[in-house]
């Protein structure tokens, strides 16, 4: 006799295999922009407030709000890749103390 599973049956050798790797690859991007979308979520919020804080009291941040506005319409436009860049640059301004990166010499 041959191995039995459950109650003296076959193992049902059609039960489904895992995903395909079309399916587990576009399921992993999925994953991928939802993380991003957060993660952008997150960080607009977090920079609104804190150059809504800021800008009264160090008008010079106030040169973020147009950088700002452009990772706001990646945001809304589903660009969740360019919006984290877009960020990325509004922070760095921000961590120069509102300075104009200076080209290298």
């Amino acid at each position: 006799m041959g191995p039995t599973v459950g109650l003296g049956q076959w193992p049902d050798m059609s039960a489904p295999a895992m995903g395909s790797p079309q399916a587990n690859q576009a399921q992993a991007q999925a994953q991928a922009q939802a993380q991003a979308q957060a993660q952008c979520a997150t960080a607009l919020q977090q920079l609104y407030g804190w150059l809504q804080a800021a800008v009264p009291q160090a008008p010079q941040f106030a040169a973020a709000v147009p950088a700002t506005i452009e990772a706001v319409r990646l945001y809304r436009s589903g660009q969740y890749d360019q919006c984290l860049a877009q960020i990325q640059l509004v922070t760095g301004f921000i961590g120069r103390g509102g300075q104009q990166a200076t080209p290298p010499q």
